[in-house]
């Protein structure tokens, strides 16, 4: 997918990219070599790179190193817990799965899930589920008729009604039927358009709502990005690397909230 830095016994020189990166000595956040060791090109100088130009990062890399990494916790950073149902449909030979969850808030009463995936052939599906737990359950349907005997055909229809509904509401796949299919074009390159862009290497694993600066602005040395409607969290496994965790506190320019949004978006054409 990208073309391979020089090495040396197997170890890229990271440190030495330092002043051109970065444009000091200042050695540059673990992601960059992670990225670099994982065969990416050295990336642009941070500053070329809208969504973290401005951004310190060498303290969310602190901050994020001892993080507890559980995934039933919506303001942790781990890996995202799927329906087995979804996880069959993924294939083994996949070169890219990103998996992605908006969890509810008090404001949205609904929590999406979701994954995408590139197959070996390039193509692209995913599948989503939307879960509206603010929308209340359909009333249970209503028992055999007055003197209908056990076995009769009024009977089974009734039991079968009452059986769906209780498998229903302890099945999410029922419940909330998922959509999985192609993707669609427009999903596609946005997903594409991320995953190339070189400026991902700077990224943080988890982009911080309070944004710790370079430089102070206005007598602070933080600023806060806009809300996007919740914590997007997700996870990603590419050539090179091993599945790891990603996630974004609010919206940004960067190519990681671009390929989290994106998959938490879409729309499988299926």
């Amino acid at each position: 997918m990208r073309a391979h830095a020089p090495t040396y016994g197997g170890l890229v020189l990271v440190t030495a990219l330092a002043t051109a990166l970065t444009g000091c000595q200042t050695p540059p956040p673990p992601q960059v070599g992670s990225w670099i060791a994982a065969g990416g090109m050295p990336p642009p100088p941070q500053g070329e790179c809208r969504g973290v130009a401005h951004m310190d990062l060498t303290r969310p890399a602190r901050e994020q190193a001892g993080r507890p990494r559980d995934p039933r916790n919506p303001d942790a950073t781990g890996f995202i817990d799927l329906p087995a149902s979804a996880e069959a449909l993924i294939p083994s030979d996949a070169l890219v799965v990103i998996r992605a969850r908006l969890p509810a808030t008090a404001q949205y009463q609904n929590e999406v899930v979701s994954v995408v995936w590139r197959s070996a052939d390039g193509n692209w599906s995913g599948w989503r589920q939307d879960r509206q737990f603010g929308a209340p359950p359909p009333p249970p349907p209503p028992p055999p008729p007055p003197g209908a005997a056990e076995g009769t055909p009024a009977y089974r229809a009734a039991m079968e009604a009452r059986d769906l509904y209780e498998r229903t509401q302890r099945d999410p796949d029922l419940r909330w039927p998922p959509r999985t299919g192609p993707l669609t074009a427009r999903t596609v390159q946005s997903l594409e358009t991320a995953l190339a862009d070189p400026c991902r290497a700077w990224d943080p694993a988890d982009f911080p709502f309070v944004q710790p600066l370079r430089r102070r602005e206005n007598g602070s040395d933080t600023r806060m990005c806009p809300p996007g409607g919740g914590r997007y969290l997700g996870d990603i496994t590419e050539p090179g690397r091993p599945r790891r965790a990603i996630s974004a506190a609010c919206i940004n320019d960067t190519p990681t909230y671009q390929l989290i949004s994106a998959t938490a978006d879409a729309e499988p054409e299926g």
